[in-house]
């Protein structure tokens, strides 16, 4: 639907009168028929002030735009990482093409970014196979860009593991300006639990635990609602790592076991596997270090 049509759409189902949103938002009611029609075009502040009328949210919104479907963009970013866990390379190859012709014709930079994921995706996130180039571009885009939206979120999560320890670092600052200011965009929440937990778990995997104690401080103030059982229990397996790197080797194991005792419980055998290696890796380390203890 275009804007005018989806401000008709809201405003019929929420019974309020053409004249009513003239006189809240101070324009006439002709002029209200006439951007609805799509004769006029509308302001952004004055979309808002409707929005604020009528109780919508800007999610809202362009929800209903996208006739109630998520951003046609993002939804191309996810149906690529749907065919790759289906193993269906061939699809994303033709796909990659598609969205190259489609780049060079718009310049679009969602298009650039998500024909170079397509590319990883190609290689098998194989460092030894991906080009270099495209991966700096991608770490030259998020590092140049100060206000982090959804799409640089989106972004770091799908790279991470490709990038250099000192870069990923480096972005930290600007993930963790995000989950501060938009704390309650609740839109942000998968995307960032994703995020904060791999990157959590890069940070032990390269020694980086200056930035563990950072991002786990800020994930403990992220993730505050008991509702949300699986972070909570992710987070108490993390205090354990950290506990285990600040010589509390014992009050570590035994919250990581806490911890494994749940997904176990729920029949996470994978995510138990994975996090299980996960300590073992980093009492290995922490013993290295430690000889004489």
């Amino acid at each position: 639907m275009e804007i005018g049509q989806v401000i008709r759409y809201i405003r019929k189902n929420k019974n309020i009168t053409q004249q009513a949103l003239a006189d809240a938002i101070g324009m006439t009611r002709p002029y209200i028929a006439r951007i609805e029609s799509g004769k006029n075009s509308i302001s952004s502040d004055k979309l808002t002030e409707i929005l604020e009328y009528c109780n919508v949210t800007y999610n809202e919104f362009f929800y209903i735009k996208n006739d109630y479907k998520k951003s046609s963009k993002m939804n191309e970013f996810n149906k690529v990482l749907k065919l790759y866990y289906a193993n269906e390379i061939e699809e994303i190859s033709k796909i990659k093409l598609e969205v190259k012709k489609r780049y060079e014709e718009s310049g679009d930079m969602f298009l650039r970014h998500l024909y170079i994921q397509c590319h990883c995706i190609e290689n098998d996130f194989d460092l030894n196979k991906i080009n270099r180039e495209y991966l700096d571009e991608i770490a030259d885009y998020l590092l140049s860009v100060d206000e982090w939206c959804y799409h640089e979120l989106v972004m770091l999560n799908n790279f991470i593991f490709l990038f250099p320890p000192s870069t990923a670092f480096l972005m930290t600052k600007n993930l963790l300006n995000r989950a501060e200011k938009y704390k309650e965009l609740n839109t942000d929440s998968k995307v960032l639990s994703f995020l904060f937990f791999n990157l959590l778990e890069f940070s032990f995997r390269y020694d980086g635990y200056n930035y563990s104690k950072l991002i786990l401080d800020a994930t403990k103030k992220y993730f505050t609602e008991t509702t949300e059982f699986f972070e909570q229990t992710l987070l108490l397996f993390y205090e354990g790592m950290m506990d285990v790197v600040e010589n509390s080797v014992t009050e570590g194991i035994e919250k990581c076991n806490r911890a494994f005792t749940v997904f176990q419980a729920l029949g996470h055998d994978k995510i138990y596997e994975k996090y299980k290696d996960e300590l073992n890796q980093l009492l290995k380390k922490v013993e290295a270090n430690n000889p004489a203890n």
